[in-house]
């Protein structure tokens, strides 16, 4: 068997309903790990649990947390439920990201260069500067 380097270590994958990071998901928790997953889509937070499932890792080293990133909410939840469940968190993989407000026509405005920096960079830096400063 190999060596599980991630043994008692807590991460957080955002944007693991699909792609990378539900690769990531399956790999770190395959890896020892605590995971909490995270996505917008219903369906695609429960294939990766039912992937994480399918590799026998144990339901009580998985939490899920279902919004968007751009909602101060599902950030809170990301963290005070992760911290409530696994004690703590260790590693966090900011894998979500977009390239385009959802709906928007013209991709050249600053609304939409606002919205994607928001996604991709203030939400984050705002919530977990408090974590790590």
């Amino acid at each position: 068997m190999p060596q599980q380097r991630f043994d008692g270590k807590v991460v957080i994958i955002t944007g693991s309903s699909s792609g990378i990071g539900q690769a990531a998901a399956i790999l770190f928790a395959k890896s020892g790990a605590s995971v909490t997953i995270h996505g917008r889509s219903e369906n695609g937070l429960q294939k990766t649990m039912d992937m994480l499932l399918e590799a026998k890792i144990p339901k009580e080293k998985i939490h899920s947390v279902r919004g968007a990133v751009t909602e101060e909410s599902v950030l809170k939840a990301l963290i005070d439920e992760t911290v409530s469940k696994f004690g703590r968190i260790d590693v966090l993989i900011n894998n979500v990201g977009t390239s385009n407000k959802e709906g928007e026509t013209n991709q050249r405005t600053m609304e939409n260069l606002d919205y994607i920096l928001n996604v991709n960079l203030k939400r984050y830096y705002k919530k977990m500067k408090s974590l790590i400063f």
